[in-house]
């Protein structure tokens, strides 16, 4: 195939704005699409060499998957050694278990599927994962394994049936992509090839085509190629973590993508900008700086409270070019020598190193991340969230409804929990305190989801959860008492972790309600919010409900795991001071705009107040443990540990 030059100026253009987007670095919200700029190059690189050896009689898939180890596996391989050895000197027990079993996942080329099982990738937690990426690489990995066999096995039915039968599978993948987001499927939409598969098969479309081997006038390539970097830059500067993603929003850079690709060459004006040779080399370095940005980005957040200064930010993307320079030097470049590192090696080397990166990622997680690394200020063991979460506590469109809804332990069920979250512990450490006694508790917690009665949230599903577990609560009556509790302020202003110590002030995302705008509250979304919350207490109070109001729990600058752990295994004393590791001052501060509302509520004979900070903390400050226990699972979540004890200092107790 050709070398275009260009191709590799457009890596760069992918390249770049993923790091700059994992960096935080203002004007980058969507460089994330870089990845999917990678998706459609890939599809169409691989098509195109395909296509020109099978029209040559000379296509082998034992060829293909050699050039695919030589250009994959030695570089990863020396970025996961290199990883593992930097995780072990400085993860906690529980992230290096983490990590083992990420690293397990990459060497099977399936952390896509691993990652989608765990968190999303916008999460504070995702930030601090370095072997994040590499989902996309297993997506690219799991198209190459299906990919060449499918063309070959189907090269008899001619191209032009092929191209149909590519294109018609591309639109499946796009149109599932945006069924799964329409319908709140987040994690699932964006980690799987199913619904990620559609970008890589526009760029071999884009071959099969022949597309860029049309004659093309040179105004119409001006055009075309500047419509397609103009695609690309909206797409990096105006989408964010809000943005419906994969979905058909990603046709704007893949679109993009695929005009510079098609349109780009020698003479026209991208192709020139794209072929300047600066430009070019940091494409051919565009793996390696892919493979290194996230692991140093990853191991500097771990090892700061709060998001890095800028100075911190810019010296890892320093690091990041300086290690990537030395991967492709030193490794990517002499394994492509073909005289010297023969098929047989490669194959044979690659084998063996994928069997010493699973056995590495076997052993850690197996030993439960080697806690005998660390002097143990924290028993890592009570780090604990509730073992019914999974199944008691609900989210999306196909929540579990409140008829449907865990009951636990006692036969007389007069006790319900009602939020989000920071409910779930909550709840079990309730029902294990009033077991006793024979009474149960109905449990209602929603993922994430505010008291949205009045507007409409991000989180598909919330609204329609609240109002009809409100409908239900106030309809049963058996069910006298009732503790309501939210993040209040984390929907109201933002997550504290990325600001610490300075307080965060993001703006609610909601959609308000013909109710609400009747109520002309649109134009302050926090007045909407407390609205809200107050409209839903009044109503349980309305039908003879005993309320119990959770106050706002006080939030950890960071997991806590990551407090309690010292900076590496050289070092004996953890991140902060367990014993005073929130202050009351930042506590206030954090929380004044609910705590003034919460404190407005008139007096009620059936409404009681539960104040976490009354409960957990001292005059001064709030511990993140207690006698080695920890009162948190991360860094807003009461372990169970905290929950049972928040509770047992409360008038929950006395009554």
């Amino acid at each position: 195939m050709r070398y275009r030059k260009e191709i590799d100026g457009l890596r760069t253009i992918a390249v770049l704005p993923v790091i700059l987007f994992h960096a935080g670095i203002l004007g980058f919200s969507g460089g994330y699409v870089g990845v999917d700029i990678f998706f459609v190059i890939s599809g169409y690189l691989i098509t195109s060499i395909i296509l020109e050896e099978q029209n040559q009689g000379r296509f082998s898939i034992i060829n293909f998957y050699e050039r695919r180890a030589r250009r994959i596996l030695p570089a990863l391989i020396w970025v996961l050694l290199l990883t593992s050895i930097a995780s072990f000197v400085l993860m906690s027990p529980g992230e290096l278990e983490d990590f083992s079993d990420s690293l397990i996942s990459v060497a099977t080329f399936s952390s896509n599927i691993f990652f989608y099982l765990q968190s999303g990738y916008f999460s504070t937690a995702s930030d601090e994962k370095p072997l994040l990426h590499t989902w996309s690489l297993a997506v690219e990995e799991q198209y190459y394994i299906v990919f060449p066999v499918l063309i070959s096995s189907l090269w008899f039915m001619g191209k032009k049936k092929l191209t149909i039968l590519i294109a018609a599978a591309a639109l499946i993948s796009l149109s599932f992509a945006q069924y799964l987001a329409d319908t709140g499927r987040a994690n699932f939409n964006f980690y799987l090839i199913f619904s990620r598969g559609w970008e890589l098969l526009f760029g071999s479309l884009i071959a099969l085509l022949s597309l860029p081997e049309k004659d093309i006038k040179n105004s119409w390539r001006e055009i075309l190629g500047l419509t397609g970097i103009a695609l690309i830059v909206y797409a990096i500067i105006f989408f964010d973590q809000s943005t419906p993603f994969p979905s058909i929003y990603g046709l704007i850079p893949v679109l993009g993508t695929c005009l510079v690709i098609i349109a780009a060459n020698a003479t026209s004006l991208v192709g020139r900008f794209l072929s300047h040779k600066f430009l070019v080399y940091i494409g051919l370095l565009s793996y390696s700086l892919y493979l290194w940005h996230q692991p140093i980005l990853a191991f500097m957040r771990l090892k700061t409270i709060g998001e890095p200064s800028t100075l911190v930010l810019f010296a890892a993307i320093l690091a990041t070019f300086i290690a990537a320079y030395i991967s492709y030097i030193f490794i990517e470049k002499p394994l492509k020598n073909k005289q010297r590192f023969p098929r047989r090696f490669i194959f044979l080397a690659s084998l063996i190193a994928i069997i010493a990166v699973t056995s590495i990622g076997l052993v850690g997680s197996l030993s439960g991340g080697f806690p005998s690394r660390f002097e143990q200020h924290v028993n890592f063991e009570s780090i604990q969230a509730s073992h019914l979460r999974d199944k008691c506590h609900t989210r999306g469109i196909d929540y579990l409804a409140p008829e449907m809804a865990c009951r636990y332990f006692g036969d007389e069920v007069e006790w319900a929990t009602f939020g989000d979250s920071h409910m779930v512990e909550t709840t079990l450490a309730l029902a294990k305190i009033l077991e006793p006694s024979g009474q149960g508790v109905l449990h209602l917690s929603f993922s994430g989801c505010p008291p949205a009665l009045y507007f409409d949230t991000e989180k598909l599903g919330c609204s329609d959860w609240i109002e009809e577990s409100l409908e239900y609560l106030k309809a049963e009556q058996s069910i006298r008492k009732v503790l309501v509790g939210f993040r209040y302020s984390s929907f109201l202003f933002g997550g504290q972790t990325n600001d610490y110590p300075n307080l965060p002030n993001e703006i609610p995302r909601m959609e308000y309600t013909e109710l609400s705008r009747k109520e002309g509250e649109i134009a302050n979304p926090r007045k909407v919010y407390w609205d809200s919350l107050s409209a839903i207490i009044h109503q349980l109070l309305s039908v003879g409900k005993q309320v119990y109001l959770l106050y706002p729990i006080p939030e950890l600058p960071a997991h806590i795991s990551k407090l309690a752990t010292p900076f590496s295994i050289f070092n004996k004393e953890p991140l902060v001071n367990l014993q005073q590791t929130t202050s009351r001052t930042y506590y206030l501060e954090r929380n004044a705009y609910i705590l003034e509302k919460l404190e407005s509520f008139p007096q009620h004979d059936n409404l009681i107040a539960i104040k976490p900070f009354d409960a957990l903390c001292s005059s001064n400050h709030c511990p993140a443990a207690i006698d080695g226990l920890a009162l948190y699972f991360d860094d807003n979540h009461l372990s169970l540990i905290g929950a049972k004890r928040l509770l047992e200092k409360s008038i929950i107790i006395q009554d």
